[in-house]
């Protein structure tokens, strides 16, 4: 049902995903959006789900970041495991060369994280093969239909289950992150891909409608403020 706050979804290209701009552009722009991601709720969203889980596996348990980016999702959650002697070993997933250019910065000096080249589309695990798969801000770059896909490869992949936030899509999101871009966004490709990502995104509806079209019918979406969503679904 539409409200006043409805906004039709837009699927186009991000200027990051088609290449635009330098290596120290792109690294500011992952920067500034692990500090928006981190900051304004969304890493919270994946964690508030996540952790719990962590918490209550036993051995090594192996994990795996669709959309890493820069790795700083899996170092700030690896970060969290040492506080909590909980052993991990993490793969920071991403097709971008220049994304993970940058995680390989970041990553030089620890060898819980694996950096992976590979689509989304080709997951590169066996069936079962990593306990849980994660993704923070990745599944608004898809179409309805590949997301059914990769909910359902991601979840046939993960051996304990999925955790996956994203935005939520609406008028009133897109206003705040308008608000918002003197302190969090001052990059152009910032400003741009977050404005379109916001109008990329699903709603929970919508989200619910794809998990059940992928098979997931035990899957759940919680919300969580400021207009973030987490995906759920445990085997």
């Amino acid at each position: 049902m539409r409200t006043w706050q409805s906004l039709p979804r837009q699927d186009q290209p991000e200027l990051l995903d088609l290449g635009a701009g330098t290596l120290a552009d792109v690294r500011v722009n992952l920067s500034e959006m692990w500090r928006i991601n981190h900051f304004l709720g969304g890493f919270r969203a994946l964690t508030c789900h996540l952790y719990p889980r962590l918490s209550s596996t036993q051995g090594t348990i192996t994990l795996a970041d669709l959309g890493s980016g820069s790795a700083d999702v899996p170092l700030a959650i690896l970060d969290w495991a040492r506080r909590h002697k909980i052993p991990l070993h993490l793969a920071a997933v991403d097709w971008a060369p220049r994304n993970l250019s940058i995680a390989r910065e970041h990553t030089a000096h620890t060898r819980e994280v694996e950096l992976i080249q590979a689509d989304a589309a080709h997951l590169p695990f066996a069936k079962g093969g990593i306990d849980f798969v994660i993704s923070s801000l990745f599944l608004h770059h898809f179409s309805p239909v590949d997301v059914i896909d990769l909910l359902r490869m991601a979840y046939d992949r993960a051996n304990k289950g999925i955790i996956m936030s994203d935005l939520v899509r609406g008028r009133l999101p897109l206003a705040a992150f308008q608000l918002v871009q003197p302190v969090f966004a001052r990059h152009f490709l910032t400003r741009h891909d977050g404005t379109l990502s916001i109008r990329r995104a699903y709603t929970p509806g919508e989200l619910r409608h794809l998990a059940e079209a992928a098979g997931l019918h035990h899957a759940r979406i919680y919300t969580h403020w400021p207009w973030r969503m987490t995906l759920v679904a445990d085997k």
